[in-house]
């Protein structure tokens, strides 16, 4: 949460965030079309990241591999928050729906895990 402070005539809002960093491989005959649709992110996907408290989410590919770095509030879960975001507009659900099409685990992926969450070694 932010909390306001005032310098002479500048007022300055501080707010905690954290970093995120996950993982998936995408079919390679699919990965020039994933990279197409996410040049244009439905506007209510959107929307919805940015109520459960996404504040910056960037997705970079290298061949198979996709690399997702997120901002968040503080307080985000994204166990909770994603499920939220997912229900805030049948668009978010389509949207997620649709991607998985052209998504597939990373190797390293436990059991049912889809996206794999990455630890910040620096």
């Amino acid at each position: 949460r932010g909390r306001a402070r005032t310098r002479g005539d500048l007022c300055v809002t501080v707010q905690m965030v954290r970093t995120w960093a996950q993982t998936i491989r995408v079919h390679r005959d699919t990965a020039s079309a994933y990279d197409d649709l996410h040049a244009r992110v439905w506007p209510e996907v959107l929307n919805a990241l940015r109520d459960v408290g996404v504040i910056d989410m960037r997705i970079f590919r290298s061949g198979e591999r996709l690399f997702m770095f997120m901002t968040t509030v503080d307080g985000f879960n994204p166990d909770v928050d994603f499920a939220r975001h997912l229900k805030m507009s049948p668009k978010c659900e389509e949207w997620s729906a649709l991607t998985r099409t052209f998504q597939k685990p990373s190797e390293d992926a436990k059991d049912g895990e889809w996206w794999t969450y990455m630890d910040e070694v620096f």
